[in-house]
C-alpha cells in the first residue's frame, strides 16, 4: 500500500514567483511584446532642452513642462542624484541647473543658488564629467581645448588596429563616431547667460608618468591636440563623409539610435552640422521619434 501523495508546499519565494508572473502576462501588448517607462536622472531631461536649444527649435510647452519635473526632482540639499535617494551628483546638478536657466530661472532665485552653492563645493564644471563640458563647450560655456581630443579619423581605422571603434560596445562607438564629428567642428551656440556662478576657478591636469597607461594616453592626447589645428583637409573630409554615412546606416526604422539617448541626441547634431538640415527624412524622424520615448504626466 502506497502512501498519499504529500501537498506541495509553497514557499513565499513560490508565490511571489507567480505573482510576478502573472503581472507580467497581465501588461503584455496583444502583439507580444512589453512597454514601459524606463526611469533615469535629470540629465536626461536637461540635455533634451539643450539639444532644442542647440538646434533651435525651442517649444514652450516642452520647455515649461520639461523644466518642471527638473525642479521636481532636485533634493533638499540643492543637488540632483543619478539615482533614486542617491547622494548629489556633480554633472547631473550643472545639467539640470543650465537646462533651468535655459527654462527661464534666474540665478538669483533661491533654488537656483542652493544648486550653485552646492556645485561648486562638489568642485564646480571644473570638476564635472566629459559629457558634461562637452555640452558646455557646445554653448562657449567650456574651451574645447580642455576636453579630450576626438578626430573624426579613428572611423578609418581598420578593425585590427588599436582603439578602433569596433573595440568598443555599440552603445558606446554609436556615441563616439557622431561625437568625433562635433569635436571637430567644435561649435559654439549663445546661451544668453554665462555660468560663472557653477565655476570654481580652480583648473588642473596632473600629468601622469608615461610609465603608466593614464600618462600614454595623456601624451596621445596632447599629440592629437597638435593634429586638430592642422588636420590634413582631404584626410578629414573623407572622414567626416563616412561618418555620415556610418551614422545613417545605423538608424533605427523607428528613427533613434540605439533606443537610447546619447547616440541619438549626438547623431542628430552630428548630421546637422554636417549639413543636414532639420527637414531631412533622417532629422525628422530622429526628432519625430524623440516624441515617442516622452512620457507626459
Amino acid at each position: 500500500m502506497t502512501a498519499p501523495l504529500a501537498q506541495p508546499i509553497v514557499s513565499p519565494a513560490g508565490r511571489a514567483l507567480e505573482r510576478g508572473r502573472d503581472r507580467l502576462l497581465a501588461i503584455q501588448h496583444e502583439r507580444g511584446f512589453w512597454k514601459a517607462e524606463l526611469e533615469t536622472n535629470v540629465t536626461m531631461e536637461a540635455e533634451d532642452l539643450l539639444l532644442r536649444e542647440f538646434l533651435g527649435i525651442r517649444d514652450d510647452g516642452i520647455l515649461r513642462d520639461t523644466a518642471a519635473w527638473i525642479r521636481s526632482r532636485q533634493g533638499e540639499d540643492g543637488g540632483w542624484a543619478i539615482f533614486h535617494g542617491g547622494p548629489p551628483d556633480l554633472s547631473a546638478t550643472i545639467e539640470a541647473y543650465t537646462a533651468l536657466r535655459v527654462a527661464g530661472d534666474s540665478a538669483d532665485a533661491l533654488h537656483m543658488q542652493r544648486a550653485a552653492a552646492l556645485a561648486r563645493e562638489l568642485g564646480g564644471i571644473e570638476r564635472s564629467r566629459v559629457f558634461t563640458r562637452i555640452w558646455l563647450a557646445m554653448f562657449g560655456q567650456w574651451p574645447w581645448e580642455r576636453l579630450p581630443a576626438l578626430p573624426p579619423e579613428v572611423i578609418l581605422f581598420p578593425s585590427w588596429f588599436p582603439l578602433n571603434i569596433y573595440d568598443f560596445a555599440s552603445w558606446a562607438r554609436q556615441t563616439i563616431v557622431p561625437l568625433t564629428v562635433v569635436a571637430s567642428h567644435r561649435p559654439q551656440r549663445s546661451l544668453g547667460f554665462a555660468l560663472d556662478e557653477l565655476k570654481t576657478g580652480l583648473w588642473s591636469r596632473e600629468q601622469q608618468s608615461l610609465a603608466t597607461w593614464a600618462g600614454r594616453f595623456q601624451a596621445l592626447d596632447r599629440a592629437l591636440h597638435v593634429y586638430e589645428k592642422h588636420p590634413v583637409g582631404p584626410l578629414r573630409r573623407q572622414a567626416l563623409a563616412l561618418c555620415a554615412e556610418w551614422i545613417l546606416k545605423r538608424q533605427e526604422a523607428d528613427g533613434c539610435w540605439g533606443g537610447i539617448q546619447p547616440p541619438w541626441v549626438y547623431s542628430i547634431m552630428a548630421l546637422n552640422l554636417l549639413g543636414y538640415s532639420l527637414d531631412h527624412p533622417a532629422l525628422r524622424a530622429g526628432l519625430d521619434a524623440l516624441e515617442t520615448f516622452a512620457i507626459r504626466e
